[in-house]
Order: structure tokens, then sequence, then C-alpha cells
């Protein structure tokens, strides 16, 4: 019997592509996300959820490129337990996207614009942000319910 989809193993994959400043290809983030979540295993809602926040961290993302910056590095890695996603860009005192809402929240009130860390909180189970070598990146961690 031919099966077209088959649950992923234990090992971890690891899967890089790069996207040029362009919304565009947020929605093509958001299907690789997509796939990759249902192929490890996440249920639809799930699946879902993960992706939809990354595409709207890769549009944010996309917005505050400067001409010339080239664009996002995407990596997907999928473990055992969790899906992460690690959008990144090179941005010199650009705060990860969704940091600020952390950061200053009381500051920013209901005018606030873009992505907020802690709505992302209500579609992944982690945020986590990194700024080194000029290169500012915003991983979303999403777990996997416990097989049982």
């Amino acid at each position: 019997m031919f099966e077209l989809w088959k649950p992923m193993t234990n090992e971890a994959v690891r899967v890089e592509f790069h996207l040029d400043a362009s919304v565009a290809l947020a929605g093509v983030l958001r299907g690789a996300v997509q796939f990759q979540a249902c192929n490890a295993g996440l249920d639809t809602g799930m699946g879902e959820k993960i992706a939809s926040a990354a595409e709207d961290v890769c549009r944010e993302s996309i917005s505050q490129l400067a001409d010339g910056e080239g664009g996002l590095d995407v990596t997907l890695n999928t473990f055992a337990d969790r899906l992460e996603v690690t959008i990144a860009h090179r941005g010199s005192g650009v705060p990860p996207v969704g940091l600020e809402t952390f950061a200053f929240s009381k500051a920013l009130g209901k005018n606030a614009t873009g992505v907020s860390g802690l709505e992302l909180l209500t579609q992944v189970d982690r945020v986590l942000y990194d700024n080194e070598d000029d290169k500012v990146r915003t991983t979303l961690v999403k777990f996997f319910p416990p097989k049982g």
C-alpha cells in the first residue's frame, strides 16, 4: 500500500531558506511552516497557529528592512518535542519583532502598531529574541503535545 503521509521520525530536521524583501513571500513562509508542522505531527489547528505567527513576524520584519538590506533568513528546526521558526535579518538598532510590546507594554498603550509579542504568545508557546552580530532574530517555538 502506498502511503502519502508518514509521521516524522525523532531525528531533527532543519530547513533553511532566504526570502527577498517582498511581503508577497510571507504567504510562502506560512505554507512552508504549515507543511513542516503537519509533517511533524501537529494537528491542523496548532500548525495554523504557528504558521500564522510566522507569517506575521515575516511581514513585520520585511517592513523594518531598509533598502538594500537583503531580505530575511528563515530557519525551520523540527525536534522530537518542538518546532522552531527563526526569522532573522540584518538591522542596526531595530528590535526583534514583537519585543517592544514586552519591554514597553504600558508605554505603547492601545495605539501600538505592528506585531505584538503578547499576541504571538497566543499562537505559540515561546517567543525568543536575539540580536547578535547586527543580525536581529525572532524565534517562535511550538511544543508538540505529549504522546499518549
